[in-house]
């Protein structure tokens, strides 16, 4: 009887999400799951802006520069720390300019346009301390620049290309104090991609022109070697990318191994999206085990970004949006052969089609930042201070988004096949293993003892597997235990004595700084701890504790 009703249940689950993800399936390939992810509105920015860059340094997502409503210049700054935005003044403002994260762990920002509305080009360079939260300028670009790239090389210099309406060509940073010019570009480009090589040199490609058109017989430049066509581009076209880019970003390889390879998003002349991948001087299409999709329920899929790399968990995205304003990340699992893709999908954040610039935080999640509505292209007059998150994995690192139907699938035969061996097995296993059946209860208090007397929630790197361990069980009867009497998950629980224990020291020594509370209640990072405590609790730390006072 449980058997029938499992391969019944299994059955209706995997025909309902088939048919409600699947668009049909195009030259023979299989159709790329499509998949619904929460997508977590963030504090708001202090500031509306666009045309900024945004990173990751010292674990802080930092924006800087870009302009503001009316397509005025900000020459202003924000990090994300504790829950909330930071606001900074920056000694110029870096509307279009680039910004580079540096080995020494300072970020160079530089360029961008010298007046309101987009007009003209700037040489104002300036570094960015994030330990000291603070912008000294230093100096002045070889040639003024707009909408430019940068990459730093091995040797802790900065190679500079690109620019918009305004000549091109190559400018080194030494790495300290002076900017100077390295060689011509046959092929000026707005918003370059910069691509390393195993020999030390590094290739520069683009789709557009510095006045913004298309470029129809693209040339590879190189900061070494001569400019050469590669074949993909004579029917594909790298794909449309107007937002800052960093020079690594799409970087899949491994120095260390001398392993160059980075992926890029190419469209044809059809307006079929595919992923590229550039090996060295090579340039050829990803396998990938389905086509890469460009419309959905709701109608087309526009992609508007180059590929972020998630380097710890070898896979990466492409952004895309469409006319209802929902965000779309096309993930590509590039560690898998072929290369297995999932296009996922928000709610609409906005009323209609929406840009926005992304990063990559460092536990693999993408970080949205200054939405930006295109209603009749006056977007760059009225941009929002809204930040969105769309969290791919949770604070353990697992993947927190729905599962894909060809895995439900899969995973239906496999279930059914061993569900009754595993229920023989689990009765004959039940004794050895030291935890008599039917014992929740005397399982509960060995655990309970753990949380409270030796306060195991304290270490941030806490697995179910650890538990087990020290009690000499194994992991699926402490996580059906903690189920049946607490009503809940490991992690939920684990969490509930992080979050009473961060409310007694906010509550007994309201002086603490938040980085100590945080860390010595067992949390990780920040932003984990105030979402957790925030949905534990319904307000933001400062909030309990004011509440608290009053």
């Amino acid at each position: 009887m449980i058997l029938a009703r499992l391969i019944f249940v299994l059955t209706l689950l995997a025909m309902s999400v088939t048919s409600t993800s699947m668009p049909d399936s195009i030259s023979g390939q299989k159709a790329c799951p499509i998949v619904r992810i929460e997508a977590e509105r963030l504090p708001d920015m202090n500031m509306a802006r666009s045309g900024h860059s945004a990173f990751v340094v010292n674990g802080e997502v930092t924006v800087v520069g870009g302009h503001t409503s009316g397509f005025v210049l900000t020459p202003t700054a924000e990090y994300f720390k504790d829950g909330e935005w930071h606001l900074l003044q920056t000694v110029y403002p870096h509307d279009g300019g680039f910004s580079v994260v540096l080995q020494s762990g300072k970020v160079l920002v530089a360029g961008g346009f010298k007046d309101n509305l987009g007009i003209g080009q700037s040489y104002e360079v300036e570094m960015y301390d994030p330990v000291a939260h603070r912008f000294d300028g230093f100096g002045c670009l070889d040639q003024k620049r707009a909408s430019a790239t940068a990459l730093e090389l091995d040797s802790g210099r900065v190679l500079i290309t690109g620019n918009w309406y305004a000549d091109d060509g190559m400018e080194i940073f030494d790495g300290h104090h002076r900017f100077s010019h390295l060689k011509p570009i046959r092929q000026p480009r707005y918003l370059p991609q910069l691509f390393r090589t195993s020999d030390g040199d590094v290739m520069m490609v683009g789709y557009q022109d510095n006045r913004g058109k298309p470029i129809d017989t693209l040339l590879i430049e190189r900061m070494k070697g001569e400019a050469f066509r590669a074949p993909l581009f004579d029917t594909w076209r790298i794909l449309l990318c107007e937002m800052p880019l960093h020079g690594d970003d799409s970087f899949i390889g491994d120095r260390e191994k001398g392993d160059y390879a980075y992926l890029l998003p190419v469209r044809n002349k059809d307006g079929q999206v595919a992923i590229a991948e550039v090996r060295d001087t090579v340039f050829s299409l990803l396998p990938t085990d389905s086509q890469v999709p460009t419309t959905s329920q709701w109608g087309v899929v526009h992609y508007y970004s180059p590929f972020y790399a998630d380097r710890p968990h070898q896979r990466g995205y492409v952004m895309g949006c469409d006319s209802t304003g929902r965000q779309y990340a096309l993930c590509v699992d590039y560690a898998k052969k072929p290369a297995q893709l999932t296009l996922y999908h928000t709610d609409p954040l906005t009323e209609t089609i929406a840009l926005t610039i992304p990063v990559m935080t460092d536990d693999g999640n993408l970080i949205l930042t200054g939405i930006k509505p295109a209603i009749n292209y006056n977007f760059n007059f009225t941009p929002t201070p809204q930040v969105w998150q769309l969290r791919f994995y949770d604070d353990a690192g697992a993947t927190s988004s729905a599962s894909a139907w060809w895995w439900v699938l899969g995973i239906a035969v496999v279930l059914v096949l061993l569900l009754a061996g595993l229920i023989l097995w689990k009765r004959r296993r039940v004794e050895s293993e030291g935890i008599p059946a039917n014992s929740d209860t005397l399982l509960m208090q060995r655990i309970t003892q753990l949380m409270e007397e030796k306060q195991r929630f304290k270490d941030p790197d806490l697995k179910i597997s650890d538990v087990a361990l020290e009690l000499n069980t194994n992991v699926r009867y402490v996580s059906d235990c903690i189920k049946n009497v607490k009503g809940c998950s490991f992690t939920q629980y684990v969490n509930g004595y992080r979050i009473e224990h961060a409310q007694k020291l906010l509550r007994e020594q309201p002086d603490l700084k938040i980085s100590h509370i945080y860390l010595s209640s067992g949390f990780s990072n920040d932003s984990s701890f105030f979402r957790i405590f925030k949905s534990v609790t319904g307000m933001t730390p400062n909030e309990w504790k004011k509440q608290q006072n009053d």
